[in-house]
C-alpha cells in the first residue's frame, strides 16, 4: 500500500508543470491519517469495510488536489498573459517613441539642408552685390573724372566769357599785314632833327578807330524768338543759321568724318579736351618727339594732327565719352573745337534757366561775340598758350 502511495504521488508529481511543482502539496497516504491505521488480517489482507473506506478516502483526495492544479495553471497562465500584454505594450510604446524621434531627425535634417541652401545663396547674393556695387563705383569714378574734365573746360569757358562780356575791354586781333598803332611821335630817321621840327607829325594826323556796334534786326528778332522758348534742336531758325553760317565751316576739317563725330560729341556734351602729358603714350608714333617737361612748359607732340593730317606740334588731346582713344590735335584744330565748345555751352546755360542777370540785348551780343571767335578761328586766327 505503501509503495502504491508513493509511486501515485511519483506519477503526479511528473504530470505538474515546472511551475506548479515548485507549490507544496500535502499529500496524504491512508497510513497519515490520523485514527486510520489498521492492523493487517489475517494472511497480510484487509478487511472488506476497511477497504471501502480506503478507497472513499483516496477519492476524496483526488477531488482536493485536481481543483488546486487547475488553479495553478490557470493562475500562471494568467500571470504570462499579463506580462505578455505589458510587453507588447512597452514594444508599441518604444515603437512610438522610435517613429517620433525618426520624425524629429528628418525634419531637423531637412532644416538643415535647408539653412545651409539659403546661407549659400545669401553669400552668393551679397558677392553678387558686392561685385555690381564695386563696378558702379568704378564706372560712377570714370564718370566723375571726365566730369570734372568738363567742369575744368568750362570754367575756363566762363572766365572768357567774364573776361569778354560788352561790360569789359576786348582785346582786338590787328590786321594781318598792318603794325599795330603806337600813341606817341616817332621819328624818321633820314631827315634832321630841324626839319621834324617844321614838319607836322603824320601819326598825330591819323583818324582815331573806335569799335562800334549796331544790333541786326533780323538775327536779333530771331535770337528774341529762340529765347522766349529756348531749345537745343538745330532746326529753329536761330541755331539753323548759326550751324550754317559758323559750326559747320569751323568744323571743317581734312577728315571729314571724324569733324563730324567732334560736331555729334560736342551737342551730347561727352568731348573731352585735355593737355597731353608727361606720361608715355602708346598711341604716340616712333618718329614723334616730345617737348617741354619739367621745367614748367606745357608738353607737346610733334606728331600728325588728327584733323588736319599734317605734323605739327600737339599740346592737347581729344577723345569721346569713356572710350580710351585720344586725337592728338594742333593749337589751330583745338582752338576751332574750343570756340564751338565756348558757343555751346553758354546756350546750354541760357536753356537751363542759369543766366538770369542779362537782358536779351546783353545775351545777344555775347552770343554774337562767340560768333565772332568762330569766324576768327575759321580764318585761322587763334590763341595759343606759351
Amino acid at each position: 500500500m505503501e509503495g502504491s502511495a508513493a509511486e501515485t504521488e511519483r506519477s503526479f508529481s511528473l504530470q505538474l508543470s515546472p511551475d506548479v511543482r515548485s507549490f507544496p502539496v500535502a499529500v496524504f497516504t491512508p497510513r497519515s491519517v490520523p485514527g486510520l491505521e489498521a492492523e493487517p488480517a489475517e494472511g497480510g489482507f484487509l478487511s472488506g469495510d476497511d477497504g471501502d473506506e480506503c478507497g472513499a478516502l483516496s477519492d476524496s483526495l483526488s477531488r482536493l488536489r485536481s481543483p488546486s492544479v487547475m488553479e495553478v495553471r490557470e493562475k500562471g497562465y494568467e500571470r504570462l498573459k499579463e506580462e505578455l500584454a505589458k510587453a507588447q505594450r512597452e514594444l508599441l510604446l518604444k515603437d512610438e517613441e522610435c517613429e517620433r524621434l525618426s520624425k524629429v531627425r528628418d525634419q531637423l535634417g531637412q532644416e538643415l539642408e535647408e539653412l545651409t541652401a539659403s546661407l549659400f545663396q545669401e553669400a552668393h547674393k551679397m558677392v553678387r552685390e558686392a561685385n555690381v556695387k564695386q563696378a558702379n563705383a568704378e564706372k560712377q569714378l570714370k564718370e566723375a573724372l571726365g566730369k570734372i574734365d568738363v567742369l575744368q573746360a568750362e570754367v575756363q569757358a566762363l572766365k572768357t566769357l567774364v573776361l569778354s562780356s560788352p561790360t569789359s575791354p576786348v582785346a582786338e586781333l590787328p590786321p594781318a599785314g598792318k603794325a599795330p598803332f603806337r600813341k606817341g611821335h616817332s621819328r624818321n630817321k633820314s631827315t634832321s632833327s630841324a626839319m621834324l621840327g617844321s614838319q607836322p607829325d603824320l601819326a598825330a594826323t591819323q583818324p582815331i578807330v573806335r569799335e562800334c556796334r549796331e544790333v541786326d534786326s533780323q538775327l536779333f528778332a530771331e535770337f528774341k524768338a529762340w529765347k522766349e522758348a529756348p531749345t537745343l534742336d538745330r532746326s529753329c531758325s536761330f541755331l539753323e543759321r548759326v550751324y550754317r553760317e559758323d559750326i559747320h565751316p569751323c568744323l571743317a576739317f581734312n577728315k571729314s568724318e571724324l569733324g563730324s563725330a567732334i560736331l555729334d560729341a560736342v551737342e551730347q556734351n561727352t568731348l573731352s579736351v585735355e593737355p597731353v602729358g608727361f606720361q608715355p603714350l602708346p598711341v604716340v608714333k616712333a618718329s614723334a618727339v616730345e617737348c617741354g617737361g619739367p621745367n614748367g612748359r606745357r608738353a607737346a607732340l610733334v606728331t600728325k594732327c588728327a584733323l588736319s593730317g599734317q605734323t605739327k606740334t600737339c599740346k592737347h588731346r581729344i577723345k569721346f565719352g569713356d572710350s580710351s582713344n585720344y586725337y592728338y590735335v594742333s593749337p589751330f584744330c583745338r582752338y576751332r573745337i574750343t570756340a564751338v565748345c565756348n558757343f555751346f555751352t553758354y546756350i546750354r546755360y541760357i536753356h537751363q534757366g542759369l543766366v538770369k542777370q542779362q537782358d536779351a540785348e546783353q545775351m545777344f551780343w555775347e552770343v554774337m561775340q562767340l560768333r565772332r571767335e568762330m569766324s576768327y578761328a575759321k580764318l585761322g586766327y587763334y590763341k595759343d598758350q606759351l
